[in-house]
């Protein structure tokens, strides 16, 4: 595996060369740089198959530097301090980041799980998702890559009306009738997504509260959306959930 290296400190960029050689001695380090136009000009000249990219340079940020390669084939590894807000943007992109200081073994980590992908398996959407949500100041507006055994999915989380648990699978059900299904546990998308107007109302459900009509008392309590389906509460997040659905208007 052929790694490039951008990091605006030239300490940094040791570090990561030392890591790089001691945990990976097969890893060919084709170059660095410490700005967005040395970069970018080299990425492009040494076609590498990492780059790990720092987020903040003296003439622009790791951004711009995805911005200017069209079509990126290499994986990327964002290695930034960024705030809690920035962070969940990453998330639900799906692309790996390494918090600043980088801890040795998770900096090992992140490049063991590249270096496991295949080859072919490339992730422009993943970065595309990542600039839109970086940029978009409107959280209704944020998106989510979901990955299939099959596709790669970029879905506007507004446009997500619920997820439904199946074991360690999950299914999301979209606004326009859509069904996508995941090999993650619900759990992970409690946690991805609670900022984003979601609520977890069943041990097997969450729903987009945007999309909810009502609540129903009925049947130990369910929630009942726009389109006519029903989602179950259980009694232990029934107070929660109603909680949540006051705040929004909903009876």
């Amino acid at each position: 595996m052929r790694v490039y290296i951008v990091d605006d400190e030239k300490t940094a960029i040791d570090n990561h060369m030392v890591m790089l050689n001691d945990f990976f001695p097969s890893i060919k380090i084709v170059g660095w740089a410490t700005t967005v136009a040395t970069a970018s000009a080299e990425i492009i000249k040494y076609k590498p198959d990492l780059v790990l990219l720092d987020i903040d340079l003296p003439d622009g940020t790791g951004f711009d530097i995805v911005k200017n390669i069209p079509d990126p084939t290499f994986k990327v590894i964002f290695i930034t301090a960024f705030d809690q807000f920035a962070l969940q943007a990453f998330r639900l992109s799906a692309v790996d980041y390494i918090l600043k200081p980088v801890n040795p073994l998770e900096f090992r980590e992140a490049v063991e799980k590249v270096a496991s992908q295949s080859v072919h398996e490339k992730n422009q959407l993943e970065l595309l998702s990542l600039l839109h949500n970086i940029s978009e100041n409107t959280e209704h507006d944020r998106r989510i890559v979901l990955k299939t055994n099959e596709d790669i999915h970029l879905v506007k989380t507004s446009e997500l009306c619920r997820i439904e648990s199946d074991g360690a699978y999950c299914h999301f059900f979209l606004e326009n009738g859509k069904r996508i299904t995941v090999s993650h546990n619900i759990r992970h998308y409690e946690e991805l997504l609670s900022g984003y107007g979601f609520v977890r109302c069943h041990q097997s459900h969450m729903v987009n509260l945007r999309f909810v009509d009502r609540f129903q008392k009925s049947d130990g309590g369910m929630l009942a959306l726009h389109n006519g389906n029903f989602v179950p509460v259980s009694s232990r997040k029934r107070d929660k959930v109603l909680i949540l659905i006051n705040q929004q208007g909903i009876c």
